[in-house]
């Protein structure tokens, strides 16, 4: 048997290392990189976008706030057409038991009951409205005249209302009646002359 010279290992040259195999099927890993959003300019953006979002929902509820607490519009006051004359019933009250000084009161025969109006004279000319041709209708339709004595009393500070009005001119006053106690106005017939026909208005 002859003896076979063995040959020297082949060494790696020097700082090398020896190459190692992969496993088959593995893939190359990437490097690690932050998700999208997560780095410094994404931590900037979300509380921005927060912040808006904030905003725009408290600016809703103020707007909703807002609408809800508005008052709504206060309905015009009643109103009746005679002639050139246009008359707004302002305000009235019941049980009022006598009107006039202190020191001579004219007393109702049951209540007055006082009716605030505003006469508008829309002609061209200066016109007078009767005082004394206005009625009243209680809620039972019983109609009621003006107390005459009642409504030289009340008007005394402002009698425009007992007298011409010019034109395009607006006077107030306060027309009495005086009506059984208890009972209650429901309706005012204005009337330019005491045969005119005369125009409704609802008393309250």
């Amino acid at each position: 048997m002859t003896d076979t010279p063995l040959r020297p290992a082949r060494l790696a040259p020097a700082g090398t290392e020896p190459a190692t195999s992969k496993p088959a099927g593995t893939m190359p890993v990437a490097a690690d990189h932050p998700p999208a959003g997560a780095g410094p300019g994404g931590r900037r953006r979300w509380p921005w976008l927060v912040g808006a979002a904030v905003a725009v929902i408290a600016l809703g509820t103020a707007a909703f706030a807002a609408t809800r607490d508005e008052p709504a519009p206060a309905p015009e006051p009643p109103r009746a057409f005679e002639g050139h004359f246009q008359l707004t019933v302002t305000g009235s009250r019941c049980g009022v038991p006598s009107v006039g000084p202190q020191e001579l009161p004219q007393r109702a025969a049951g209540q007055f009951c006082l009716v605030d109006v505003a006469v508008h004279n829309s002609g061209a000319e200066a016109e007078l409205l009767d005082p004394g041709a206005q009625r009243a209708i209680d809620s039972q339709g019983a109609e009621h005249p003006v107390a005459d004595q009642a409504l030289v009393f009340l008007n005394e500070p402002q009698p425009t209302l007992l007298e011409e009005i010019a034109p395009g001119a607006t006077v107030k006053g306060v027309l009495p009646f005086d009506v059984p106690a208890g009972v209650q106005l429901s309706e005012l017939v204005l009337h330019t002359a005491m045969d005119s026909t005369g125009a409704r208005v609802p008393v309250s």
